[in-house]
């Protein structure tokens, strides 16, 4: 079938997620009591669902081995609050995804995976996660499998906005808080995001630091047209070590004004601080040895 793709963002909402170990040959019936278990503990919870369910694969299913796979669902509280169990509730942040949608049976969802891949490699957008299928008509309401209906969403950053190079991790995180200085930006914050995964829920990541930046100048333009948009003022940029190289991320500011009554009024001063967080990752791409993407 033809897939057309697009890039969108994703609007915040609360999702309640389960993680489980999916195996290869028992996909079916392991995805199956996977879902089963999230609308327990939602209906447990009194949670209302709001969406249809989806399946975050965190490994490389294709491998054959067994792999850590997110079930999700957007819920809303009912009457009341319960227990959520095994589950994780929490609020998203709002992201750019490459999307497409594959009709009919799953057995075919390689070619919708295919289709993205190769957009990708051609967009000048970047994946930054693992890839996400939202079903959109499952097994429950389909007639026939003809009939299901699977999204299937890659989160993605624009290449302008992500860089990756050979520079030692201590010496990029100096690099990245003085091209950001450089561009006009003051990091209020930079956490160790290595040492706060581990403290607070056991995961164990490589060095990671994330950096909170102002740029005033603009942050006096936001607060100008609505003094509540303080949460908007921060741009952050992450910096980690992957694969003996690394990364640097910045999320897009454009991103954070969709939501807003005053998104018009917000896009050009959106539009500068994404122009000076590309020229900040330029000036550390430049001054290190680049690597492909």
């Amino acid at each position: 079938m033809p897939y057309h793709v697009t890039v969108d963002r994703t609007e915040p909402q609360t999702v309640l997620e389960l993680r489980r170990i999916v195996r290869p040959d028992h996909a079916g019936d392991d995805i199956g009591a996977g879902m089963q278990a999230l609308f327990e503990v939602a209906a447990a919870a009194n949670l209302l669902t709001v969406g249809p369910p989806s399946t975050t694969y965190l490994g490389d299913f294709g491998s054959g081995e067994p792999t850590a796979v997110d079930f999700g669902i957007a819920v809303t509280f009912g009457a009341g609050e319960g227990r959520t169990g095994e589950c994780t509730l929490r609020r998203t942040e709002p992201t750019r995804t490459a999307r497409t949608v594959h009709r009919g049976d799953y057995s075919r969802l390689g070619q919708a995976y295919d289709t993205l891949q190769r957009w990708l490699s051609d967009s000048g957008y970047r994946p930054i996660g693992p890839p996400t299928e939202l079903y959109l008509v499952g097994p429950e309401a389909a007639v026939g499998p003809g009939d299901l209906v699977t999204e299937i969403r890659i989160p993605v950053v624009a290449e302008e906005l992500s860089i990756r190079v050979t520079a030692p991790f201590d010496d990029t995180v100096a690099r990245t808080r003085q091209a950001l200085a450089d561009n006009g930006f003051t990091v209020l914050t930079d956490i160790d995001m290595q040492a706060a995964l581990s403290a607070e829920s056991g995961v164990e990541t490589g060095p990671f630091r994330l950096l909170g930046a102002c740029n005033p100048q603009l942050a006096h333009r936001v607060l100008a047209i609505d003094s509540h948009l303080g949460p908007l003022l921060a741009c952050q940029v992450g910096v980690r070590a992957e694969g003996g190289h690394t990364v640097v991320e910045a999320l897009d500011p454009e991103l954070l004004t969709g939501a807003c009554e005053t998104a018009k009024e917000l896009e050009p001063i959106a539009r500068l601080a994404r122009e000076a967080l590309a020229a900040a990752l330029h000036a550390i791409e430049h001054h290190t040895t680049a690597v492909d993407r």
